[in-house]
């Protein structure tokens, strides 16, 4: 084989290897995005080291760095539904609402959807009202993580009922609150509520920003783990997001 034919069938590869990238990046911003939970936020139900795929398309795809529509919704955002968005408070936000194309430079969060446009919400003493309606009950379960011990609240909304946490003996920040949500505006809350920076602190997530809601884990490893065979959380894999 000359050097002619050589170039030749090492651009061919090339192309193929570029192709089948340009496609998978393409899957991977339209249909279903992977991410991995990074902290605390989200306990009891969501653990550091979980890997999820969030559907994108059945929320409405957006072109990169834009409001407007690849695909159109086919669901409505809920009270009570996980979503995946671009941190409204990043330096590029306002210019890209929903990350880019691939994001690596961008903040993404995950957090709890508990008001939607045109809710009032009121929090005080562990307590969730929507809209005049408590949604908070005490339970006497306990979770614990590590030497903390957290009481765990039930959280009724309309289609599901969620288990969130509270820190035992201890004082929520900013949880006197009451604020009705804008028109294209969402309120979120991670459900670890003594560890998560959220709604309560930085206001609301703008619906162009919100790019998915997480339907799986699909992979999921303890980075705290006490032994080897810890490491893998096998009886996460395929667990469905409530």
């Amino acid at each position: 084989m000359n050097v002619d034919n050589k170039i030749s069938k090492l651009l061919k590869n090339i192309r193929s290897i570029l192709i089948a990238l340009l496609v998978a990046l393409l899957i991977r911003y339209v249909f279903y995005q992977p991410f991995r939970i990074p902290s605390k936020s989200m306990l009891p139900n969501l653990l550091v080291g979980d890997h999820l795929l969030a559907n994108r398309i059945g929320y409405g795809t957006m072109f990169p760095c834009s409001k407007k529509y690849i695909f159109n919704p086919a669901n409505e955002i809920e009270r009570g539904d996980v979503v995946i968005f671009h941190w409204p408070g990043y330096k590029n936000s306002a210019k890209c609402p929903n990350g880019g194309f691939i994001g690596i430079f961008s903040i993404f969060y995950i957090k709890r959807v508990i008001g939607i446009p045109g809710d009032t919400i009121e929090l005080y003493n562990n307590t969730i009202k929507i809209n005049g309606e408590k949604v908070s009950y005490p339970t006497e379960k306990i979770f614990k993580d590590q030497e903390k011990e957290f009481q765990i609240v039930i959280n009724k909304f309309d289609k599901k009922n969620v288990e969130t946490i509270y820190l035992k003996n201890s004082k929520l920040l900013n949880e006197d609150l009451k604020v009705k949500v804008p028109l294209n505006m969402y309120f979120v809350l991670g459900d670890n509520r003594n560890n998560s920076l959220d709604s309560r602190f930085w206001g609301f997530v703008p619906r162009e920003n919100i790019i998915g809601v997480p339907s799986i884990v699909h992979f999921s490893w303890d980075s705290e783990f006490e032994s080897f065979k810890d490491i893998i959380r096998t009886e996460r894999f395929f667990k469905t997001i409530e």
